[in-house]
């Protein structure tokens, strides 16, 4: 786990977004476990679809029509069956979502929500996850439980992750390294 690690305006947004391709860089150069998703010199852009990397959003963005189980199998149901790493009943189980599959996400408390958020980024078995401050508008017993499932999905599943956050106590509860913007 790699933590960004700055305050409010700083940049770290913009950096996840274009690492995942949603941004692109006036110039530059991406490499993301070895390979090249983005480079101005070399005129490689890979669009963010093929760079097989999930994203949790602050807000968490889930599909407000969809329930919980709907959600997560999204991403599940794109992954070609050589490239899952987990399924989706496995990771409601490890973010503690079972009982929650048939519920519509509308009425889901921030803490579930982002739970759902991981737990879909997960099911589709990303090759990086990509996560912009998940645990800044909950409470602070909720930020504990979620990075504990963070630490958790990461020993178990192996993702690396680069976790964005304006909380040096955050960063330094996940991250194995850490950059300062």
């Amino acid at each position: 786990v790699t933590a960004v690690f700055g305050p409010s305006g700083s940049g770290k947004t913009t950096l996840l977004n274009c690492i995942a391709g949603i941004t692109t860089p006036d110039e530059g150069h991406i490499e993301v476990l070895g390979r090249t998703v983005f480079s101005s010199v070399g005129r490689i852009n890979v669009p963010p679809e093929r760079r097989r990397f999930g994203y949790v959003f602050q807000d968490a963005a889930l599909f407000p029509h969809m329930t919980v189980r709907d959600n997560i199998d999204y991403g599940y149901k794109l992954t070609p069956a050589e490239r899952r790493k987990t399924h989706p009943e496995d990771l409601a189980e490890l973010f503690r979502l079972t009982p929650l599959m048939g519920r519509s996400v509308t009425n889901l408390s921030g803490g579930e929500r982002q739970r759902v958020a991981l737990a879909r980024a997960l099911a589709t078995s990303p090759d990086l996850l990509l996560l912009d401050e998940p645990v800044a508008s909950l409470d602070l017993t909720l930020r504990g439980i979620i990075l504990e499932h963070l630490k958790r999905s990461r020993r178990e599943l192996g993702i690396p992750m680069v976790y964005v956050s304006h909380s040096l106590s955050e960063a330094l509860a996940i991250a194995d390294d850490a950059f300062i913007v």
